[in-house]
């Protein structure tokens, strides 16, 4: 894996984010690093993730720092610092419903009294609210006393470095930051309002509402900036329950590819630095094999290139 880079705060100084990256299985404090005499970027020494993102002086200094040997001093364990979300105030968390041709066909055949779903003709929008859900890698997947069936979907996260708007396809990915393992944890059975009748209407938001749960966008461990990654469609995608492998497949198989997502969604809206685009989940759910989460799990989302984001499943 190459570099990869985090958030995170000390005990004593909660309020201070800090950014860091992944080294050698401990965080090497790069805030501090870059506030040293003799530091090549001192001059922005504060800079956020979504920052060090855009400047290539201080990603070629990080990415050699983490190639050879950085200094100990500066390197912590996990255990001294608190992990936070790569991003962790996200403007927006952007996410693709039935993106992948091996999860519509799962979830056409687990319907027995719905209309079957069509082949979507373009991107399947929806969001989630970036306050309450994003949390980081090692943050608890929560069970709530609503909670019926809570489900994962592990996601390939890209993360949008440079505001745009209308942008076409063929110049898309340059606005791209980096990329990211997420999961779009889904309660399947919302039933908080007891209705004496359930309209088709009523299932799509209970649908869209169960995606918004608390810790409901686990996401990490680090972003991996774009400039690392030779193709973001050809990476390998698999979610582990317990060990159990439960989903795999090749990011190439999503039915809309990243610059054509960006290219959608630009003529919505203007995409800003530090947006989340969650692009689709492959077959594998488990709505589909009937296994719901339960306290106790451990559910790992581990794609090629980027790493591997780990949450353990707790009740509320």
């Amino acid at each position: 894996m190459s570099l990869s880079l985090i958030s995170f705060t000390y005990p004593d100084k909660p309020k201070q984010v800090r950014v860091g990256a992944w080294h050698n299985g401990g965080i090497l404090d790069l805030t501090s690093l870059a506030r040293a005499d003799g530091s090549p970027i001192c001059d922005n020494c504060e800079m956020t993730v979504i920052e060090w993102l855009n400047c290539t002086k201080a990603l070629e200094w990080a990415a050699g720092l983490v190639a050879g040997a950085a200094p100990e001093e500066y390197t912590r364990s996990r255990s001294e610092v608190k992990l936070l979300a790569p991003i962790p105030d996200p403007p927006k968390v952007i996410c693709l419903a039935t993106n992948y041709e091996s999860h519509l066909n799962e979830s056409r055949n687990a319907q027995t009294d719905r209309p079957k779903r069509p082949t979507p003709e373009g991107p399947r929008i929806f969001m989630k609210p970036s306050g309450n859900t994003v949390c980081a890698d090692g943050d608890p997947i929560l069970i709530t006393s609503h909670t019926t069936f809570c489900d994962y979907e592990g996601e390939l996260a890209v993360i949008i470095g440079s505001a745009c708007r209308n942008v076409g396809a063929a110049d898309a990915m340059r606005f791209v930051g980096g990329y990211a393992c997420c999961n779009d944890i889904s309660e399947r059975d919302l039933s908080i309002v007891e209705r004496t009748e359930t309209q088709e209407w009523d299932r799509f938001f209970d649908w869209l509402n169960g995606k918004w749960f608390d810790n409901s966008l686990p996401i990490g461990p680090g972003i991996v900036p774009a400039r690392f990654i030779d193709d973001p469609h050809a990476l390998t995608l698999r979610t582990r329950v317990n060990g159990e492998l439960r989903q795999e497949t090749s990011t190439g198989e999503m039915f809309f590819d990243i610059p054509h997502t960006i290219e959608y969604l630009s003529k919505i809206m203007t995409l800003q630095p530090g947006d989340i685009i969650a692009t689709g989940t492959p077959a594998g759910v488990g709505r589909v094999m009937d296994k719901p989460l339960q306290p106790g799990d451990v559910v790992e989302v581990d794609i090629s290139e980027i790493g591997t984001l780990s949450n353990p499943v707790a009740g509320e």
